[in-house]
């Protein structure tokens, strides 16, 4: 997974690259013999009328237009390379240079030709009528002009450069950036798998150390069975994490919807951490509105995203963390402060990414977690700094 970036933006540069020689391909091979082969349909089958082609029509009048030919049948024009029956007068300097071109070259007779010339490309077929009785012996020319869709084509060219070239870039910077997310996703799963096997092995190691204690004879039953039990709920807790997380982003996890006072789910949460709250000697101070404030959720989905928000605040207080909830705009507004260092501005847009922890021996699930719920409950959840790290929840209120 090392340059994941370089890669992903060399893969997209090298696709486009690949697009652009596709198309440049299309343009100026498969399209002039798409013309080249539609010109010979349409000479051949000018050839085979029961009238002949009329003399005069390449005679058209002063600055006819040359180019109204349909892109998949060309009009066919008639050229007679000696005799007067199309006089130079008549010609355009590209028809001029294509009867010099005839009668100096002498072509095949009945085989197809084409001629490039200014911006005029001439695909056309020699036909020589012998004499007789009655006229002399002459020849004459049945052509198409595909010229101007082929210069239409060389304006492709440079639309399709111009327009590849912004897509190019365009899709490098995505590339990139996408390597980058790629590569924290990468670093945060690798860090996450990491942490847990440090977490499931810690407490593994502390029930073995308890079970062989009890097994020499060096540790008593009922006190090693409590250091079993508290290492026991640890992995069970982790484990419910990693099982809900994974349930909600599958959408499989069922919740339990009805009215609930937002204020007791968090006078429950505050008694479920204030055991860790004086380990690490911190005040938590409530300040509620005195009305309920009833919101439709599921109670244990929603202790449990408070409960971690609560308890990553508690981590990084020095003093004390604050807990409000006011009702505004007919919204629940919780706000839990803390009074450490903050939240790295930097590390503020993935705060709630999964696998994501500021800490060494975190395992970015918990806020992770709680803004999934939260979203579950078609809430908001979002981390600033003031003062310290501040985190708001909002959640719609249930009409009484």
């Amino acid at each position: 997974m090392k340059h994941i970036k370089r890669k992903i933006t060399l893969s997209v540069l090298g696709t486009m690259l690949l697009a652009f020689v596709s198309l440049l391909a299309a343009v100026n091979i498969f399209i002039p013999q798409y013309l080249t082969a539609e010109a010979k349909k349409a000479i051949l089958s000018q050839e085979q009328r029961s009238e002949p082609v009329p003399l005069f029509s390449a005679f058209a009048a002063d600055g006819a237009d040359e180019t109204d030919e349909h892109f998949l049948a060309p009009s066919v024009r008639y050229l007679e390379i000696e005799g007067e029956l199309s006089p130079a007068e008549h010609l355009s300097k590209a028809e001029y240079r294509l009867k010099d071109y005839c009668q100096k070259e002498k072509p095949s007779a009945g085989e197809f030709h084409t001629l490039k010339t200014g911006g005029s490309r001439f695909v056309f077929r020699l036909t020589q009528v012998e004499a007789d009785e009655y006229e002399e012996a002459y020849s004459y020319i049945l052509y198409v002009d595909v010229g101007a869709v082929m210069q239409y084509a060389s304006y492709l060219n440079a639309v399709f450069f111009a327009v590849l070239t912004v897509l190019t870039v365009l899709v490098c910077l995505f590339g990139w950036r996408l390597g980058g997310y790629v590569e924290r996703a990468h670093e945060s799963q690798k860090w996450f798998f990491q942490n847990v096997s440090h977490e499931l092995k810690t407490p593994l190691m502390a029930v073995q150390g308890c079970a062989e204690g009890i097994h020499t004879g060096v540790l008593e039953p009922v006190e090693a069975s409590g250091v079993i039990l508290e290492e026991n709920e640890r992995m069970s807790s982790l484990i419910e994490e990693l099982l809900a997380l994974s349930k909600l982003e599958a959408g499989q996890l069922k919740a339990d919807f009805h009215s609930s006072d937002v204020r007791e789910l968090l006078y429950d949460c505050m008694r479920s951490t204030e055991a860790l709250a004086k380990q690490k000697k911190l005040r938590i101070t409530p300040r509620f509105d005195n009305s309920p404030i009833l919101v439709s959720c599921d109670e244990i989905q929603l202790r449990r995203a408070f409960t971690n928000i609560i308890t990553n605040a508690l981590r990084y207080a020095e003093k004390e963390i604050k807990i409000e909830c006011t009702q505004e705009n007919g919204r629940a507004v919780l706000r839990i402060r803390d009074d450490g260092k903050g939240i790295a501005p930097e590390l503020l847009p993935h705060i709630f990414d999964r696998f994501f922890s500021t800490r060494k021996d975190g395992t970015g699930i918990g806020l992770a977690l709680a803004k999934e719920i939260v979203t579950l409950h078609k809430g908001t959840i979002k981390a600033e700094n003031d003062g310290g790290a501040v985190f708001e929840i909002s959640l719609p209120v249930k009409n009484r």
